[in-house]
């Protein structure tokens, strides 16, 4: 196993400007992932997970603090060999963003094109990556006719397609109905178990959606949770005053 985490959050705060104030949307954000590694983080809605996928993925910079992967901070990387290391990440978002009128088909393969990639290439692994997450009949179909469930499988196709070492699934399937949220829930899992170099971070807001996480995470009010807890079991402390659960790994 490697010495050094894939990922790794060090001291990171973010603030987000509301009107004329700035808040803070995360609090000193200490946090390692290792390879092979599922965690979870479990939080209400608005407790900053989105953000802290955001900043962990490279989208937004932290105002304080530093992102490492492979050991290498983000912020001292600087045009292309931010967007090489940054490769190594893939982010599926809660609500992916389609182009209209545009073939899923185009779409997954467009993170390859960006990377200047051949055309047929591109499709070819493109369609690769649909048929990993049983969304192979989806390829010809305008993006914006997608399902739910079928727009998560797709979101998590073009995370895959550059075949990262990290992923980060921000709370995946939540629109979708229940036993759709299960199977891409247990395709996750599979994805992992089937890349031992794969380490997978997962967002949810309730204990449904961390089913097979290694370690669970609480996030409220920016402060994560947790996070020096034995991978064997994690207690999470829910917001709101509900009672503390325990949640064996499975």
């Amino acid at each position: 196993m490697s010495d050094t985490p894939v990922l790794a959050l060090d001291g990171v705060g973010q603030r987000h400007r509301l009107g004329r104030r700035q808040i803070a949307v995360l609090d000193a954000i200490a946090f390692e992932l290792w390879p092979g590694e599922i965690v979870a983080i479990l939080g209400r809605r608005r407790s900053g997970k989105t953000t802290l996928l955001r900043v962990a993925a490279g989208i937004e910079a932290p105002a304080s603090g530093a992102v490492r992967l492979d050991g290498v901070p983000l912020g001292d990387l600087r045009g292309s060999a931010r967007t090489r290391r940054l490769r190594a990440v893939g982010y599926v978002p809660k609500e992916w963003r389609v182009a209209r009128g545009k073939p899923v088909l185009d779409h997954v393969a467009l993170p390859l094109l960006a990377d200047g990639r051949p055309l047929l290439t591109a499709l070819a692994k493109a369609h690769e990556a649909l048929e990993r997450v049983g969304a192979g009949h989806c390829a010809g179909m305008p993006a914006e006719q997608l399902d739910p469930g079928e727009a998560t499988r797709v979101a998590l196709a073009q995370a895959l397609v550059r075949e990262p070492r990290v992923l980060l699934a921000d709370e995946p399937g939540v629109m979708a109905a229940p036993d759709e949220r299960d199977e891409l829930l247990r395709l996750l899992r599979t994805l992992t178990a089937d890349d031992p170099r794969l380490a997978l971070v997962v967002t949810a807001r309730d204990v449904a959606g961390v089913a097979g996480a290694g370690r669970v995470l609480t996030l409220d009010e920016g402060v994560l949770r947790g996070a020096s807890e034995p991978p064997s079991a994690a207690v999470l402390p829910f917001p709101g005053g509900l009672a503390a659960q325990s949640v064996p790994a499975r």
